[in-house]
């Protein structure tokens, strides 16, 4: 079986553990519009290194080291943004008919599992830009403890993921 990071779909990956009926109900990761701003600032130091680059490049009386600063800037830009994506892409979570998974990691892993079973009650939260982007956070509270146990944070659509769960409990 292939490693979760180069797992076509969720069913493939090799840790989730499905049983013979089990079917996956809902997958997400954290809504875009959480990495976008920081995507958009990468690409301007992107392409602020690269004009800075070129500019610089036309002074012909400039010492070569002077002209690779820029250059430095615009790789810290391509792997700011490479970073962020990455951090996002890193997390997933997972619904099922019997367990709800959370799993953190591309290479190393840590990933949370809880049985349905388990769960006493739900609830989601939304800001007020939240809202108007359709993100949010849903909290899942399991029996024996009074705090939440499993939160699922900004994820998009947040009532139809906590309806999701409302409809298997």
């Amino acid at each position: 079986m292939r490693s979760s990071l180069f797992a076509e779909t969720v069913e493939d990956a090799d840790w989730l553990h499905l049983g013979d009926e089990e079917e996956i109900r809902w997958t997400g990761r954290p809504s875009k519009f959480t990495i976008a701003l920081a995507l958009a600032l990468a690409a301007l130091v992107t392409v602020l290194g690269f004009v800075a680059s070129a500019l610089l490049a036309a002074w012909t009386d400039l010492p070569n080291w002077a002209t690779a600063i820029p250059l430095l800037v615009m790789f810290a830009g391509i792997g700011w943004a490479i970073a962020v994506y990455l951090d996002w892409l890193r997390l997933l979570y997972v619904i099922t008919d019997e367990q709800i998974y959370v799993k953190h990691g591309l290479i190393s892993r840590d990933v949370t599992q809880t049985r349905l079973d388990r769960v006493q009650n739900t609830a989601y939260e939304q800001t007020i830009p939240e809202r108007f982007l359709s993100y949010g956070d849903v909290n899942i509270y399991t029996a024996g403890t009074s705090t939440e146990d499993v939160t699922f944070r900004s994820v998009p659509d947040p009532e139809r993921v906590k309806r999701t769960l409302t409809q298997l409990l």
